[in-house]
């Protein structure tokens, strides 16, 4: 039975200097040899899949980005993209701001920073972003925001997400996407989501779909199948939600793979 693999970016198939696991480019090729299917899940922009697929010389039939706001078939076309609310967007950047808490948005295409970031804290591949001083004026009048990114720690997390979902809670949801970001998504978006749409238009069963992921904005792809893998580095949280646990994503391969591809065992 051929398989489809939806798998994370940061700290899954990239360690914690932003590199590309060594062997994982191998692994997945040998995969995809099989007839497997690979396709990247993450809050990154569309164009930092782009860049890595080029970097390991594989093209999924999809791409998922921006924890699932925007999803592109392999050609670049648009399958699927959801905005925050305009007027939405507009308060809870209102909210932000006058809170003095540093945040950045996204819409289809770039980020918007409010000033550049810290030296060396660009983890992007591609920098798209524009710098623009008055950023949150303009946003829900030139900017239509896909996502809100947050810079910070747990405590202050804590309370916008209390804030922000007795306030808006209709209309967006927030995750936490590492122990230094949250992000603030439209309402019914998940990478679970993301993978549903894309399991209709492939019509895959959830036994045929594999999912690899490491953070809390990964659990929703565990919701879709029993086939889910968490890192050994994740959350305590995360690993409660997934069903495999291994160090990389060529172990996570490897097992899934074992039975019917005995030639994975060679992987490096």
């Amino acid at each position: 039975m051929l398989k489809t693999i939806f798998c994370d970016l940061d700290g899954t198939l990239l360690d914690n200097k932003n590199r590309i696991v060594p062997g994982t480019a191998e692994a997945i090729r040998k995969f995809t040899s099989f007839g497997g299917e690979f396709i990247i899940a993450t809050g990154r922009l569309d164009h930092d899949i782009v860049y890595v697929e080029k970097r390991m010389e594989i093209s999924g039939l999809y791409r998922i980005s921006q924890n699932g706001a925007v999803i592109k078939d392999h050609h670049g076309n648009m399958f699927s993209g959801k905005r925050i609310n305009s007027e939405i967007a507009r308060q809870i950047s209102k909210l932000l701001y006058e809170k003095d808490i540093r945040f950045e948005v996204s819409d289809f295409k770039r980020r918007y920073f409010p000033s550049s970031r810290p030296e060396g804290e660009v983890a992007e591949f591609v920098d798209s972003s524009i710098i623009i001083p008055n950023m949150y004026e303009r946003i829900g009048i030139d900017i239509f925001p896909t996502i809100f990114l947050i810079f910070g720690n747990l405590d202050i997390f804590s309370e916008i997400r209390q804030e922000v979902a007795e306030k808006y809670g209709e209309f967006v949801d927030c995750v936490i996407t590492s122990k230094h970001s949250l992000e603030i998504i439209p309402k019914d978006v998940s990478k679970g989501m993301a993978i549903r749409k894309i399991m209709d238009e492939l019509k895959l069963k959830s036994n045929q779909v594999h999912v690899i992921g490491d953070s809390e904005n990964d659990i929703s792809m565990y919701e879709v199948t029993k086939n889910s893998y968490a890192m050994e580095h994740s959350p305590i949280s995360v690993k409660e939600k997934s069903t495999y646990i291994y160090n990389t994503v060529i172990d996570c391969i490897r097992s899934m793979l074992n039975d019917s591809c005995s030639g994975m065992e060679r992987i490096d």
